[in-house]
């Protein structure tokens, strides 16, 4: 049994988090800390058994194996690296941190504590991504030309959000944008080597509220990402080749389908749909759990997560 205690009560937390890992296997969420002084009811309302007041004391807990960080993107390394520091392993929201440099240091400290880190990048874990590259390996569009890729929701600027706040890693590229930033890298496989963006600066609150974002990448490959707080939700991907093309209308939230990935396939035999079910959630959780029961390395995330940090890092920076 992996027992599990979270650092919050954000809505990830009780929306999608905690419902996973009771749908997991052999897995619990047994504690909540909160510093809202909201934890009690949070943990009535999510029928976890315990519930502390600060997140210290959460820690200290022997009976907690493992730590799923929902805080605000620019607390992450704080309480990272003092979960490892405390032996717990670590699920922690994207982004991990801000700097490529911060993250590094949580990996270190992680692995230094002998504790499995975990960016909680859940939408990768969907099988239709594999079915995808499998697709492309298999010629189905010749070799790729362009990618795009797609993540938008409305968020209204007329009350105070955590995403319109600069000083808390707030700006719809380190939100929604990451998952652009992250699928490119995951399905193009290489660095780009010349990016560009155009972002729109929120009214009141100094982040962007929208971006778009044109890459090349080493290999010559164009790729495109938009993102932003000022249009419906979309969640979608596209990937051209030289014969035909994939898109993939559910990409990063298919759970809002049913748990039901759709692939969509045109080329010179025509067009054809695909669909394959997945509770990303949960194998996300069942991951993280079965690389800590066989001391699995998740290095491969980790470069991952390193790298796409950098970008994000690099791509704000032109945005200034």
């Amino acid at each position: 049994m992996l027992r599990w205690g979270v650092l919050g009560t954000a809505n990830i937390a009780k929306k999608a988090l905690i419902p996973a890992i009771e749908r997991a296997f052999d897995q619990e969420v047994i504690a909540v800390a909160s510093s809202s002084g909201n934890e009690k009811a949070f943990a009535e309302e999510m029928n976890i058994a315990t519930s502390y007041s600060s997140y210290e004391e959460l820690l200290e807990q022997n009976e907690i194996d493992a730590v799923y960080i929902p805080l605000p993107n620019h607390t992450h390394k704080e309480w990272v690296l003092k979960a490892a520091e405390a032996g717990k392993h670590v699920l922690c929201e994207k982004p991990a941190a801000l700097t490529r440099e911060d993250t590094a240091e949580m990996i270190d400290v992680c692995n230094r504590n002998n504790v499995k880190f975990l960016e909680a990048f859940m939408y990768q874990f969907h099988p239709q991504h594999q079915w995808v590259k499998d697709l492309i390996d298999g010629g189905e569009i010749g070799k790729i030309q362009m990618m795009k890729a797609s993540f938008t929701f409305p968020l209204g600027e007329e009350d105070y959000n955590i995403r319109l706040d600069s000083s808390k890693g707030g700006g719809s590229m380190w939100d929604v944008g990451s998952y652009g930033t992250h699928v490119i890298l995951d399905m193009l496989e290489g660095s780009p080597a010349e990016s560009k963006v155009i972002s729109k600066k929120g009214k009141e609150y100094d982040v962007d509220v929208a971006s778009l974002i044109s890459m090349k990448m080493e290999d010559g490959v164009l790729a495109q990402i938009d993102c932003g707080f000022t249009m419906p939700l979309r969640h979608q991907y596209e990937i051209v080749g030289a014969i035909g093309r994939i898109t993939v209308p559910f990409a990063f939230r298919p759970d809002n389908n049913d748990h039901e990935g759709v692939i969509r396939i045109e080329n010179k035999d025509g067009i054809r749909e695909e669909t394959i079910s997945g509770d990303q959630y949960r194998q996300q959780v069942e991951a993280f759990a079965n690389a800590i029961r066989d001391d699995e390395s998740l290095e491969a995330y980790h470069k991952h997560t390193l790298d796409n940090i950098h970008l994000l890092e690099q791509l704000y920076a032109q945005g200034k």
